[in-house]
C-alpha cells in the first residue's frame, strides 16, 4: 500500500536518515503516519505509539514491524536494550517530559536522543527539557519549519513512578453528589482544569440512563460524572489516545467508579449499540485544524444508537455540524449555547 504524500517533517527525516540506520533505535511521541514512512523500512526501529489511529493504520501499510510496533507510552521492552531514541516532539511540553521520563530508561548509557518536530509545534524546548538528561544537547539542524535536536545520554535514569506522572484536580459538577477527583496525564485534554465547552455539555443533559457511550473521553471527566449520576447506567468511554485512556481509568478508580474503557478511532472498536453517545469531539490533529475524524463520526453516529437512540455533542459556535447531522437524523436541534459553544441533541 503506498505511502501518504511526504509533509515538511517527512522531507526533513530523508535528510537525516542516515543518523538513524543500522541503531537499536526507538521511535516515540507525537507520531503521524505520513511523517514516519521514512522510518518504516529500518529493520533495527521500534514504534511506541500513543494515538491508535496511527497505530492502525502502521499495522496495515506496515506489518513486517510485527511486535516492533506498541501501542502506549511505556513499553514493554527491557532496560538498556535501545542505542537511541527519537521523539517527535509533542504539542504540549509536559507531554514531551512524560515522553522521555518513560523512554530513557529503556537506552544503554551514553546512547544518542534525538528530538525532531515542527517549529511552530514547541520543538525548541526541546534543549531545556534534554539538560536535564545530557552535558551535552546541540542543534543538528532547522530546514523545512522543522528543527532536530541531539542529546548524548550521560546515564540512563530510573523508571519513573507512573502515580507521579500525574495532575490532580477536583469537580463539583453535581451539587447532591461527592466532589468528582480527575486524574490526567500531561498533554490529556481537561488535564488541569474543566473546560468551558464540557462543562456546559454537563450542565444540558437530561437524566441518563442505559447503555451510554463518552466517545473521545479524554481524563474521564464525561464518563465519570456520568456514572456518578446514574449507578444503574452501562458506561464505555473511548479514545485514540492511550495517555487519555490511562488517565480515565484512573479517574474512574480514583471514584471508586467502574465503566469499560476502550481504544477506538471514534467507532473502530465499538461493537454495541447505546441510548445514548454523549461526545465532546476533537477538531485538531496535531498542529493542524482537521474536522474529518468528527464529520465521520457524525455520519456513523446513527448505526451504533439503539431505536430511539440520542446524540449529544458540544461544538465551537463556528462549526456547522448541524447540516451533516440533519443528513442522517430525523431531529437536530441546539439546546443549549453560550459565547463560545453549543450543545446539540440529535435523534
Amino acid at each position: 500500500m503506498p505511502y501518504a504524500e511526504p509533509n515538511n517533517l517527512s522531507s526533513f527525516l530523508i535528510r537525516h536518515q542516515s543518523l538513524f540506520q543500522n541503531k537499536n533505535i526507538l521511535i516515540c511521541g507525537q507520531l503521524q503516519s505520513v511523517s514516519l514512512s521514512p522510518l518504516l523500512s529500518e529493520a533495527n526501529a521500534n514504534f511506541l505509539v500513543s494515538d491508535y489511529s496511527v497505530f492502525n493504520l502502521l499495522r496495515n501499510i506496515a506489518p513486517n514491524l510485527g511486535n516492533r510496533l506498541q501501542y502506549g507510552f511505556f513499553s514493554d521492552k527491557q532496560n538498556q536494550m535501545f542505542e537511541a531514541v527519537l521523539l517527535f516532539m509533542p504539542k504540549a511540553k509536559q507531554e514531551a517530559g512524560l515522553w522521555l521520563a518513560s523512554v530513557l530508561p529503556l537506552l544503554k548509557p551514553g546512547s544518542d536522543v534525538f528530538v525532531i518536530g515542527e517549529n511552530r509545534g514547541g520543538v525548541n524546548a526541546a534543549p531545556k527539557l534534554l539538560q536535564a538528561y545530557s552535558n551535552k544537547v546541540q542543534k543538528l539542524d532547522s530546514a523545512r519549519h522543522c528543527s532536530l535536536f541531539y542529546a548524548q545520554l550521560a546515564s540512563p535514569p530510573a523508571t519513573p513512578e507512573l502515580q507521579s506522572l500525574y495532575s490532580h484536580y477536583s469537580l463539583q459538577l453535581t451539587p447532591s453528589l461527592p466532589e468528582l477527583k480527575i486524574s490526567a496525564l500531561p498533554g490529556v485534554f481537561s488535564a488541569g482544569e474543566l473546560d468551558e465547552g464540557t462543562q456546559l455539555l454537563l450542565d444540558s443533559l437530561p437524566e441518563l440512563d442505559g447503555n451510554i457511550l463518552d466517545l473521545g473521553c479524554g481524563a474521564g471527566v464525561i464518563g465519570a460524572t456520568l456514572c456518578q449520576r446514574s449507578t444503574t447506567a452501562k458506561i464505555m468511554m473511548t479514545d485514540v489516545n492511550a495517555l487519555a485512556l490511562d488517565s480515565a481509568a484512573k479517574t474512574l478508580e480514583a471514584n471508586d467508579l467502574t465503566a469499560e474503557v476502550i481504544a477506538s478511532d471514534m467507532f473502530s472498536d465499538v461493537t454495541s449499540k447505546f441510548d445514548f453517545i454523549i461526545s465532546n469531539p476533537p477538531f485538531h490533529a496535531g498542529l493542524n485544524t482537521n474536522y474529518e475524524a468528527t464529520e465521520r463520526m457524525l455520519r456513523q453516529a446513527p448505526a451504533y444508537l439503539k431505536k430511539h437512540g440520542q446524540l449529544f455533542l458540544v461544538a465551537n459556535r463556528f462549526l456547522r455540524y448541524e447540516p451533516i447531522l440533519a443528513e442522517v437524523f430525523q431531529s437536530v436541534s441546539v439546546i443549549n449555547e453560550n459565547s463560545r459553544f453549543k450543545i446539540i441533541q440529535a435523534y
